[in-house]
């Protein structure tokens, strides 16, 4: 991963533990940069999520979107997938209405080994960061169960899916088909490239899967929507909208 994305994604795993973005934001540009997405995930959730709607976050780790969600619309169904145990019971406990599911969710079921850095959570995945040592990290590899979002949404239509699962994006979509097709939601997803890669994936291989399901794709901010060449080497953003 770039050096900037990887000092970009440090600053903001560190200004959603703090729950204070703005004092980083007045110390480092980069922060100020991951703020406005924060805005932005919270304007996009708030514009489109209804009392009558669905939420779907996979990858909530301490809920710091779903917080958003529960708050903008109460009512609505709220449905969040993690596959740390810690994690997974720290939602349950904060979350009482929000159906919490330990599971991590990618294009197959099954069990997985899973790489938990108990120091740096959010950077937990399916494969090992590289940019994480272990003085860093403090990695343990947990066995998780995995499943796919059309075996979990069944006949549910969402109105929002967040994706945030270091890299496995790709894989999260492919077990998707069928949500994709039916239920159309709007997609909040994290991509960088250089996480993807951990998975054989690419950045064209995403966009492709999006374009075939009759996605486009926009920066989080607005800009857009970005061809398969454009999307590739985009630089600067981490967080994305898929809209149908």
């Amino acid at each position: 991963m770039p050096r900037v994305a990887l000092i970009r994604r440090a600053i903001a795993w560190v200004s959603r533990r703090t729950g204070r973005p703005e004092l980083l934001a007045t110390l480092y540009s980069s922060a100020r940069v991951d703020l406005r997405e924060q805005i932005a995930v919270t304007a996009v959730v708030a514009a489109v999520l209804r009392r009558d709607g669905v939420y779907v976050d996979v990858g909530a780790n301490r809920g710091q979107v779903l917080r958003e969600a529960v708050r903008v619309a109460p009512e609505a169904r709220h449905i969040a997938f993690e596959p740390i145990p810690g994690l997974a019971a720290e939602l349950a406990a904060a979350f009482p209405g929000v159906e919490c599911r330990q599971l991590a969710i990618a294009d197959r079921p099954g069990v997985a080994e899973f790489c938990h850095f108990r120091t740096l959570d959010g950077w937990s995945g399916l494969q090992r960061s590289l940019e994480i040592s272990d003085a860093q990290g403090d990695p343990e590899y947990i066995s998780v169960e995995v499943s796919t979002l059309d075996a979990e949404v069944g006949e549910m239509v969402p109105t929002v899916v967040k994706i945030d699962v270091e890299g496995a994006e790709l894989r999260v979509l492919e077990g998707a088909q069928k949500l994709l097709a039916q239920a159309r939601p709007l997609l909040i997803f994290e991509h960088v490239a250089s996480a993807a890669e951990l998975y054989g994936a690419s950045s064209e291989a995403l966009w492709d899967l999006l374009d075939s399901a009759g996605y486009e794709v926009f920066s989080i901010g607005g800009a857009g929507p970005f061809d398969r060449r454009g999307f590739a080497a985009a630089e600067g953003v981490v967080n994305w909208l898929g809209r149908p």
